[in-house]
């Protein structure tokens, strides 16, 4: 079984890319806005901002096998998340 996996999200707002998962040539799946950062970001009384990155995780992973749940981790996992774009 051949998955190939493509995300097009970026900076500024990384989480709001396009998730393609293809399985021997067949598209599966195909969606956008359908990740999440563990990241986060918040204000402090002075209201200077602070950033905390995070990973990209997938939505949807647990309505796929084992399999393509690791191929789509080991893809998001190149995304730097959270960025601040979101704020």
């Amino acid at each position: 079984m051949k998955i190939e996996v493509l995300y097009d999200g970026k900076y500024p707002n990384t989480c709001s890319g396009t998730l393609i998962v293809k399985v021997d040539g067949e598209e599966v799946y195909n969606k956008k806005y359908c990740c999440s950062s563990s990241g986060g970001v918040w204000f402090d009384d002075g209201w200077n901002e602070h950033v905390e990155k995070g990973n990209l995780s997938w939505d949807d992973a647990k309505l796929f096998s084992s399999e393509i749940q690791r191929e789509v981790e080991e893809e998001l996992s190149q995304y730097r998340v959270c960025c601040g774009g979101c704020v």
